[in-house]
């Protein structure tokens, strides 16, 4: 690699050897992956790989110029290639990522160089978390959170009857053990994280229900969370959180039967949407988000009917009261800030599924990017927001997204295309998220900030894919970055139920090019796969036909592949 001007290679040293033989002071002769010098001499080989070192006070000033540029391993890098500026980013923030559960107490292995970034510890490259500290802090989030729940078999039972709720059968005895089923297991896996006070979905029940409202709108949400429980214990391949009495239950039959009421009941408040009150179109809208997760379990395309009622029943929102409520900022505050991230999550749907749909889809048909203009993410309080808190996503990463899939879809003339390429560049570097703050006692800020930086790869490997063109090799760095987040994230979160975005990381496995990438990316789908979420195996399927594709040189788009043999598909 050519060294750019300005930058002087005279003196400089190149150190190419093993590290025993450069502490034994001897002649290396570099065989890889053992140098033979150690093998004859029975001692054990050190390796060539880099070492990140702080220089330490009491050693000999020969001990410090050894370390001088040697520097832990991140990647195999010569020593004498110079790094670009993202692959300078992507190795620090390796070391950021990786060293937030790092601590002496909780780390066994001696004499070791370890993981930053700013304190010396005495780690392994393959060192693993404290399981004891990661049991403290996942203790530290659920022990005092107050749960919204809709009582005992016996209450649920009476909230039943007295909606006068149907069933499937008149004993309503499955539907109640779907709305525990809800209470105990579900209504938590929706979310990457564990606090009951940023479920958005609660917070709408609990208004529901803890609230008097019509009946109707309790039985028609009722409908949707027996639908959206029974969709999932369809095709989960796990059934062990379900009582062994109900395990043999063909919960198809109870997801179209509450499926098709819930449908009734959002037709019916959807006719007359433009007459409602702001109330009952917020329940509108839940209940449609409900609809829209249902159908990520089954391989439907209402979810694209869905999505277009979703939007229209918030612009009604917004007309109504001048989009106060939509951004978090009408009350009661609990309904608005559950709206507020239904009507994000709602955009961030349209957004990632109109790249990849046909202009005569219903998805898209009479509805761009600048539809979606009334749909504003407010810029204050961001770590407060639920979309931030459920998704890691921010205002600027939206504006980011939002500008691409302009690009792509309306920007025509050339100076236009230009100044939006530059636009998107300058928003990219603004709205990187911040550093995490290793001081806070629990584990959701650490799943948030990881949600957070995998969603950024994305979209940044969006842009420099399908905007400024770059082939899948190049990005390898920027993509092993997302991969590291997505394995960090599911090491922390495996005692939490919840699941993030899919999206996010289906754009980072895409582009995965390297054998070694590609199996990480295997490696993490099969630990996805018992979820049973329909959409992740089609995903999983896409991403391994971009794989086989590319191996025969075809530099081809995720977007073409997933447009030519799944173009109904959400990637929720």
């Amino acid at each position: 690699m050519p060294k750019p001007d300005g930058i002087p290679t005279r003196g400089t040293k190149k150190y190419t050897g093993c590290w025993t033989c450069r502490k034994r002071g001897i002649r290396c002769d570099e065989k890889r992956p053992c140098c033979q010098n150690c093998v004859v001499h029975g001692v054990i080989c050190e390796g060539y790989k880099l070492k990140l070192c702080w220089n330490d006070d009491s050693e000999s000033s020969s001990m410090r110029r050894l370390k001088k540029n040697r520097c832990l391993v991140l990647y195999e890098w010569k020593e004498n290639q110079l790094l670009d500026q993202l692959q300078i980013d992507y190795f620090l923030d390796r070391i950021d990522t990786a060293s937030v559960f790092l601590n002496p107490r909780s780390l066994e292995i001696e004499n070791e160089f370890g993981y930053g970034p700013f304190t010396v510890f005495k780690a392994s490259c393959e060192v693993e978390m404290s399981k004891e500290h990661v049991s403290q802090n996942y203790e530290s989030i659920i022990g005092d959170s107050e749960t919204f729940s809709l009582g005992t078999r016996s209450r649920i039972q009476e909230r039943l009857e007295q909606n006068s709720f149907e069933g499937v059968f008149p004993d309503l005895e499955i539907e109640v053990s779907l709305l525990e089923f809800w209470d105990r297991h579900y209504s938590k896996s929706l979310t990457p994280v564990d606090e009951t006070e940023v479920n958005p979905y609660n917070l709408l029940l609990k208004e529901a229900f803890d609230k008097p409202h019509p009946a109707d709108i309790q039985r028609g949400i009722f409908h949707t969370v027996c639908a959206i429980c029974s969709s999932f214990l369809s095709t989960s391949a796990d059934l062990a959180f379900i009582a062994p009495e109900y395990q043999n239950t063909n919960f198809d039959e109870y997801r179209m039967f509450h499926k098709i009421r819930a449908l009734n009941f959002v037709s019916d408040k959807y006719s007359w949407k433009e007459v409602g009150t702001i109330e009952e179109l917020s329940f509108l809208v839940g209940s449609i988000y409900f609809l829209l997760a249902t159908d990520s379990f089954n391989s439907s395309d209402e979810w694209q009917i869905h999505l277009r009622g979703a939007v229209s029943a918030l612009k009604a929102i917004s007309d109504m009261d001048g989009g106060i409520l939509i951004s978090g900022q009408g009350e009661p505050e609990g309904l608005s800030s559950a709206l507020q991230f239904f009507c994000q999550m709602t955009k961030v749907a349209y957004l990632e599924s109109t790249l990849y749909q046909f202009s005569d889809d219903v998805c898209n048909k009479n509805l761009t990017v600048e539809d979606l203009e009334f749909m504003k993410y407010p810029e204050d309080s961001i770590t407060e927001s639920l979309v931030y808190r459920n998704s890691g996503i921010t205002p600027g990463m939206m504006r980011c997204l939002t500008n691409i899939v302009r690009f792509l879809q309306v920007t025509d003339s050339l100076e236009a295309q230009t100044s939006a390429v530059k636009n998107i560049e300058e928003e990219l570097v603004e709205c990187k998220p911040p550093a995490f703050n290793a001081g806070i006692g629990s584990l959701n800020p650490l799943i948030v900030h990881h949600q957070s930086m995998i969603f950024y790869t994305a979209i940044n490997l969006l842009f420099l894919r399908e905007v400024k063109k770059r082939e899948p090799h190049d990005l390898q760095a920027l993509v092993d970055s997302g991969i590291d987040h997505i394995e960090m994230y599911e090491e922390i979160s495996k005692n939490i139920t919840g699941l993030g975005l899919f999206w996010p990381c289906f754009i980072v496995c895409c582009e995965a090019t390297s054998k070694e990438s590609q199996a990480r990316v295997r490696q993490w789908l099969e630990i996805i796969e018992p979820y049973g979420v329909d959409t992740m195996r089609r995903g999983s399927r896409v991403i391994n036909t971009v794989w086989h594709r590319r191996e025969d040189g075809d530099q081809v788009s995720w977007l073409s592949v997933i447009r030519e043999i799944d173009s109904s598909l959400w990637l929720a």
